[in-house]
């Protein structure tokens, strides 16, 4: 005996739906599922790591910049690797590097400020230029270093007796470019030419054919035979021959 089986048609329409469905929904869960490491963590392992490297220099404070909110990165299951990339800035703005070393393997760049601050020398009163600079002429002040391009002096000995070569306004810091070393030698006047060798030194009367500083090569006459050298000035009045 044979039951009379009913077979209905098969709507192919709504098996897609269906299909759309449960791709739609295992897209979701799969996303729901995927964890990423927070801005918040990251810019706090900065922070941590930077007070470690300053911790025992009270003239630094530092600023830690944002993330941008485009990068995503994986949740980092070790422990985040901080560091400094190299041929950063020491102070002013800088970079820090973030890495994680797991299998996501990822690493971000973070901005910094560091400021830095300290003692530099400012004229403690108003100088014209051309002035030989003295003890009672500058002062330290404590200033953030980060912004002066053109340098700056910590100590007396740096710019003592050193020529302004423009004026200095009170309080304006000293840097390299407005001073320079003092003439020792001037062109036309009587000096002393020293020739040396071990033991032996020999002084001369001459005269200076050239202004000098310290340091440099000028032309001298020798006094008693007229005879033109080349010398270097070693001190005021004074330049020194080979033999």
């Amino acid at each position: 005996m044979y039951q009379n089986v009913s077979i209905k048609k098969i709507d192919h329409r709504h098996l897609w739906r269906l299909f759309a469905a449960s791709m739609i929904l295992l897209c979701q869960t799969s996303v729901l599922a995927v964890e990423y490491e927070s801005s918040e963590v990251i810019l706090n392992s900065v922070q941590s790591w930077l007070k470690t490297q300053f911790i025992n220099k009270d003239n630094i404070e530092f600023r830690v910049g944002h993330i941008d909110n485009r990068h995503h990165m994986l949740k980092c299951s070790t422990p985040l690797d901080v560091s400094r990339p190299e041929h950063t800035r020491e102070n002013g703005n800088s970079t820090v590097k973030v890495k994680c070393h797991d299998r996501n393997a990822w690493q971000v760049y973070v901005p910094v400020r560091i400021y830095e601050y300290i003692d530099v020398l400012i004229a403690k009163h108003a100088l014209p230029r051309g002035t030989y600079i003295q003890k009672s002429d500058v002062v330290t002040s404590r200033k953030e270093v980060s912004r002066l391009h053109g340098g700056y002096f910590t100590t007396l000995n740096d710019v003592n007796d050193m020529v302004l070569k423009r004026s200095l306004r009170k309080g304006q810091i000293v840097t390299p470019s407005i001073i320079s070393p003092p003439r020792l030698v001037k062109r036309g006047e009587s000096i002393i030419i020293l020739a040396q060798s071990g033991n032996l030194t020999i002084r001369v009367k001459g005269r200076a054919l050239m202004d000098g500083k310290k340091g440099d090569r000028i032309r001298v006459k020798n006094e008693r035979t007229k005879r033109e050298l080349h010398a270097t000035v070693v001190s005021s009045g004074t330049v020194q021959v080979s033999m």
